[in-house]
C-alpha cells in the first residue's frame, strides 16, 4: 500500500506529477489550448470517463466551457493506414462494381432488401397479434446485421427469421465496447500492450471464441474459405457482386489483397455497419415515439404519396428520397442528435503546421472532430440545437445544404464511412414502411448509450398495432 512505501520515492512521485502537469499545462507547445487540468497528466482520465459511458456528456461540458477548441489527449480508435496509403485503399476497394454504391445497391440488391422488409414487416404482425411488449430497437439491430451479411456474403444470417441476436453476435459486440473504448483511450495500453507479442492476443476476440465477435470472425473466416475454394473448383463468381467477391478480385498496389486484409474487411463491415445503422433505426423511430407530432406530420406525409400512387409496396428507395421529404428530414434530425458512432475522429496535421479557425496548429499534432458535438453547435442551429425539430431541414434548400454539408454521422471526406449507401438505403426504406403500417404504442423511451466512441439504443420498449 502507499504507507509502506518510502517517504522519498511518495516525494519523487509527486513532483514528477507535478512537473508533467505543469509543463503540460503552461510549458506544452500545445499549451494555448486550454482543456481541463486533471487531463493533463495522463490518458487514463479519457479512459475512465469512457468506461463510465459519459464522454459525450463530458465532451459538450467542456465546450461549453472552453468553446469549440480544446485539448485533451486523443485516443486511436482503429488502426487505420496513413492517408496516402488509406487513399490507395480506398481506391481498392471502390470502382464501378462496388456493391455498396447507392447505383448498385438500388439495381442489383434493392430487391432482396424489399423481401427482408416483408419478413421483418411479417414478424412484427406477430406480435401485433399477441400483443407483447419487445424492444424494438434490438429489433431494428436484428435487421441491420441481416442486411450487412446479406450485402457482403449474398446470404442473411437468420436474425429477422428467427427473432434473435444469432450467435449472441450484437450483444457480444456491445459488451465489448466498453473494453474496446479503455483500451484505445488508455495509450499505454493502446500503443504497449495491445501490440505485444505476448500479451496483445489476450486483450483481442479470436476465431476460437464460442460467440459474439470471436464468432463472428469464424462465420467470415468459413465464408471466405468456401468462396475461393469454389473459384478454385469453378472458376469465377457468377451472379451479384458482394462485398466479400470485391475483395477477393480487388487489388492493392497491383496485387490481391492478402488472407488477412480480406478476413479484416469482411468481419469489420458487419460489426462496425449493423449495429450503427440499427441506432439510426432505433433512434429515428423513438424520436418519432416521443414525439407525436411529428409522427403525425410524417403518417400524413406517407398517406398522401401513396393517394397520388408515388409509392409501391415496400416503398422503393427512389420514391422515398423523391416524395417523402418530411421522412427524411425525421431521419436526418435523428441522426443529428443520436449520431450512430459520436466517435474522437482525428487527423494529423501535416509537416510544417497548419492554421485552423484563425489559430496555428504545429505539425504532427492529431486534431479531432465529434459528431455528438459538431451536430449541437449553437450557431448552425440556432436557436434550438438540442431539440427534435425535422422542420429545420425544410426551411429551404440552402439551408439544408448548409446542414448536408456539416454532416458528420459517417465521418467527411475520403475516411467516410464505407457503408453509409447501405446504411442510407436501409433507412430510407425501412422506416417509412414501418410508420406505414405499424402504429407505436410507447411503453419505455429507453436511452442512447455511448460506449468506446460507438452509440446504441437500449430499452426502447414498444407494442404494436396495425395501422388503419
Amino acid at each position: 500500500s502507499v504507507s509502506y512505501l518510502p517517504v522519498p520515492l511518495l516525494v519523487l512521485i509527486a513532483s514528477a506529477l507535478f512537473v508533467r502537469v505543469f509543463y503540460n499545462l503552461y510549458l506544452h507547445p500545445l499549451s494555448k489550448f486550454h482543456g481541463p487540468w486533471y487531463a493533463a497528466t495522463t490518458s487514463l482520465v479519457c479512459a475512465f470517463i469512457s468506461v463510465a459511458k459519459r464522454e459525450d456528456e463530458w465532451l459538450q461540458s467542456l465546450v461549453r466551457k472552453y468553446g469549440s477548441n480544446f485539448i485533451v489527449p486523443l485516443s486511436k480508435l482503429y488502426d487505420t493506414l496513413d492517408g496516402a496509403e488509406h487513399k490507395e485503399m480506398r481506391k481498392t476497394l471502390s470502382g464501378a462494381k462496388v456493391p455498396w454504391a447507392i447505383g448498385l445497391l438500388k439495381k442489383e440488391w434493392e430487391s432482396k432488401i424489399d423481401s427482408h422488409i416483408e419478413l421483418f414487416a411479417s414478424k412484427m404482425q406477430e406480435l401485433v397479434t399477441t400483443q407483447e411488449t419487445f424492444c424494438l430497437s434490438d429489433r431494428a439491430a436484428e435487421f441491420a446485421a441481416d442486411i450487412m451479411a446479406l450485402v457482403t456474403f449474398s446470404t442473411p444470417w437468420g436474425f429477422v427469421q428467427n427473432s434473435r441476436d444469432q450467435y449472441g453476435i450484437l450483444t457480444s459486440w456491445r459488451h465489448g465496447l466498453t473494453w474496446f473504448g479503455f483500451s484505445n483511450r488508455w495509450r499505454f495500453l493502446r500503443e504497449t500492450i495491445v501490440h505485444h507479442w505476448l500479451l496483445g492476443p489476450y486483450t483481442q476476440p479470436s476465431v476460437d471464441d464460442g460467440g459474439g465477435m470471436g464468432h463472428l470472425m469464424r462465420l467470415a473466416d468459413e465464408q471466405l474459405r468456401a468462396r475461393e475454394k469454389a473459384i478454385e473448383d469453378f472458376g469465377e463468381k457468377e451472379g451479384q457482386m458482394d462485398y466479400l467477391q470485391h475483395a477477393i478480385e480487388a487489388k492493392y498496389h497491383n496485387e490481391p489483397l492478402t488472407y488477412t486484409q480480406k478476413h479484416a474487411h469482411a468481419t469489420f463491415l458487419i460489426m462496425a455497419g449493423a449495429d450503427t445503422t440499427a441506432t439510426a433505426l432505433g433512434a429515428t423511430l423513438r424520436f418519432l415515439a416521443v414525439n407525436p407530432h411529428v409522427l403525425s406530420k410524417a403518417v400524413d406525409e406517407i398517406s398522401s404519396a401513396e393517394k397520388s400512387g408515388l409509392l409501391s409496396a415496400p416503398i422503393q428507395y427512389e420514391e422515398s428520397s423523391q416524395h417523402l421529404p418530411y421522412i427524411g428530414a425525421c431521419i436526418k434530425e435523428s441522426m443529428r442528435l443520436h449520431p450512430p458512432a459520436p466517435n474522437i475522429y482525428e487527423r494529423t496535421v501535416p509537416k510544417g503546421g497548419y492554421t485552423i479557425d484563425g489559430t496555428f496548429v504545429p505539425g504532427g499534432c492529431d486534431v479531432a472532430c465529434v459528431s455528438y458535438i459538431t451536430h449541437r453547435d449553437p450557431d448552425m442551429y440556432a436557436p434550438d440545437p438540442e431539440v427534435y425539430r425535422p422542420e429545420r431541414w425544410l426551411v429551404s434548400k440552402e439551408i439544408s445544404n448548409q446542414f448536408d454539408s456539416v454532416a458528420f454521422a459517417f465521418g467527411i471526406g475520403y475516411r467516410v464511412c464505407l457503408g453509409k449507401d447501405v446504411a442510407t438505403l436501409e433507412l430510407w426504406k425501412l422506416i417509412p414502411e414501418f410508420v406505414r403500417r405499424f402504429e407505436m404504442e410507447l411503453v419505455e423511451e429507453g436511452s442512447y448509450i455511448v460506449d468506446g466512441g460507438v452509440a446504441y439504443n437500449q430499452g426502447f420498449l414498444v407494442k404494436l398495432r396495425a395501422r388503419q
